[in-house]
């Protein structure tokens, strides 16, 4: 019998001083079943020297609080684009080094999804190949590993790559091992993009039969300060945008996804985790 309430969570921090462990308790202390956060410096290049006591630690306290950690929803450092095409810049082998560092700790940490903007890039043909070309250097460098790549869903915003799902299918097709390359749903960001998430059904439909189900593999669940369509990117509280509390709610327990790993980006103060509590809570139990 299918009783089990939705994976979800909040977008916490990963501190340098209590890295996975610190994450994991601040997790489980607003009743998260998944959750995200960055394990390097989200707007820049520097990686944390991962303490591998700390890992074990960590590992030992999410079994003991019955947390999977394969849950978790690792995020990239925003500054990356392997989109970039701008050869002399050498953004795009800056982020290659940055994602390949992350994807080790990844790896040593036990953490299987990492997710990433596609990037922006003025010409779209060449900006998708880039992408896939970084995503197929990335598996092979960490070949034999089971992490997955995970593509987020963005918004018509400027020059981003991703902005609806044929972009992001075009990438997949380009990407040799299928097996190690997935979408995340940005429910605000795939909104402002003018797919109306009001029905649901509709919506997977159209996900399976232009990028194919089996490829989601997360969802960042968040509620839009703007109406349907509106190519910006603004996070709302749960319930309090046009999305709404209904739509999401369905969302997150739809009987396709209620078992994928889900995060809260809504808008919060530092740690604000009796607004996550309380988001986690509205969303899972009514």
């Amino acid at each position: 019998m299918e009783n089990k309430k939705a994976l979800l969570g909040a977008h916490v921090s990963y501190k340098k001083d209590t890295q996975l462990l610190g994450a994991i308790k601040d997790l489980v202390s607003i009743g998260a079943t998944s959750g995200a956060f960055y394990v390097s410096n989200s707007r820049g290049y520097n990686k944390h020297i991962l303490d591998e006591e700390n890992v074990k630690e960590a590992k030992k306290f999410a079994k003991e609080n019955g947390f999977d950690i394969k849950n978790i929803i690792v995020h990239s450092p925003l500054v990356g684009n392997l989109a970039n095409i701008e050869k002399e810049t050498g953004i795009f082998e800056k982020t290659l080094e940055s994602y390949y560092k992350d994807l080790i700790t990844l790896k040593k940490s036990g953490l299987k999804l990492y997710n990433f903007h596609p990037g922006s890039a003025k010409d779209i043909e060449l900006g998708i190949a880039k992408v896939a070309e970084g995503i197929n250097k990335l598996i092979e460098k960490t070949k034999g590993d089971d992490t997955i790549l995970v593509i987020e869903t963005m918004m018509p915003k400027g020059h981003y790559i991703g902005k609806n799902l044929q972009q992001i299918a075009d990438i997949i097709k380009l990407v040799d091992n299928k097996n190690r390359v997935g979408v995340c749903i940005d429910t605000c960001h795939i909104w402002d993009a003018g797919y109306d998430l009001k029905d649901i059904d509709k919506f997977l439909k159209e996900f399976d039969d232009v990028i194919g189900i089996k490829y989601l593999k997360a969802l960042h669940i968040n509620d839009s300060k703007n109406e349907l369509g509106s190519a910006k990117d603004r996070h709302e509280a749960i319930g309090d945008g046009y999305i709404g509390l209904k739509t999401l709610r369905e969302i997150v327990n739809h009987k396709d996804l209620k078992g994928l790993p889900k995060a809260l980006e809504t808008p919060y103060g530092k740690d604000d985790f009796t607004r996550w509590k309380h988001e986690i809570d509205l969303l899972t139990n009514f």
